[in-house]
């Protein structure tokens, strides 16, 4: 008796199965089409790096090209930068032409000469004067803005802006939207830096060009890689000398 009941009960569930299987049919979903759909999930607004990190993909106007060193020589560098005034010829004070110069007859212009290399861009793009940072060091050193085993007297900048027929003035609106405001109307910046991404005490550098998205283009007379970046300018106002004299530690600087 217990025979026949199982029977029947396995004859039924069978019977139940197969009008399952005619009303719902089961789907398999090979591997591709689930990679396809998992493909299709990213963003086409950005790329996957061939380390399967998720990046975005900048607009290519959204941070200065690189730039190339066509110098001849090993050790020179030889590039032009865009400014907001105009061509700016790029100097690098550890440029083997004139790295080993003795600034103000002891100092090497290689670990020295950030205020005269700034200057010597400035003077020979946008004056009639041929110039280059030995140059600019020696007159600086002449005309007593070299301080021996420091650098350069703040007051060089807009002195020797003035001496070399340039317009400079101390500039006071210290916030991105005055920084890039003043860019934007046709002026460069000499900045002086104090600790962080430029200097460990104090550097001077050019703030040559604005960019969209609150950046700017810096001519960093040490480092061509810094020159090559694009910067956030708060990060650069950030890093301002704020004990600097003279008017600084941002100075406006246009062609009379």
């Amino acid at each position: 008796m217990k025979k026949k009941i199982l029977c029947s009960l396995l004859f039924l569930t069978i019977l139940f199965c197969i009008s399952y299987s005619q009303t719902h049919p089961f789907t398999f979903r090979s591997s591709a089409e689930e990679n396809a759909d998992a493909e299709s999930d990213i963003s086409s607004e950005g790329t996957v790096s061939p380390g399967g990190q998720y990046t975005a993909e900048f607009s290519p106007d959204a941070t200065p090209e690189p730039l190339e060193n066509t110098a001849g020589s090993e050790g020179q560098y030889t590039l032009s930068l865009t400014s907001s005034i105009g061509t700016l010829t790029y100097y690098n004070q550890s440029d083997s032409r004139w790295a080993d110069y003795l600034y103000g007859g002891s100092d090497p212009l290689s670990v020295y000469g950030c205020g005269p290399t700034v200057m010597a861009m400035i003077v020979n793009s946008f004056t009639e004067h041929t110039c280059q940072p030995p140059d600019m060091a020696a007159w600086a050193a002449d005309n007593h803005y070299w301080s021996s085993g420091y650098g350069t007297k703040h007051e060089f900048i807009p002195e020797s802006a003035a001496a070399f027929g340039l317009h400079a003035e101390s500039f006071q609106d210290l916030t991105a939207e005055g920084v890039m405001s003043e860019l934007k109307s046709g002026h460069i910046l000499v900045a002086l830096m104090g600790p962080g991404h430029f200097s460990d005490s104090g550097h001077f550098i050019i703030i040559t060009d604005d960019w969209p998205g609150n950046q700017v283009r810096v001519a960093d007379p040490a480092r061509l890689e810094r020159t090559q970046a694009a910067w956030d300018v708060q990060v650069v106002l950030d890093e301002l000398l704020t004990t600097a004299s003279a008017g600084g530690p941002v100075w406006t600087i246009t062609p009379k």
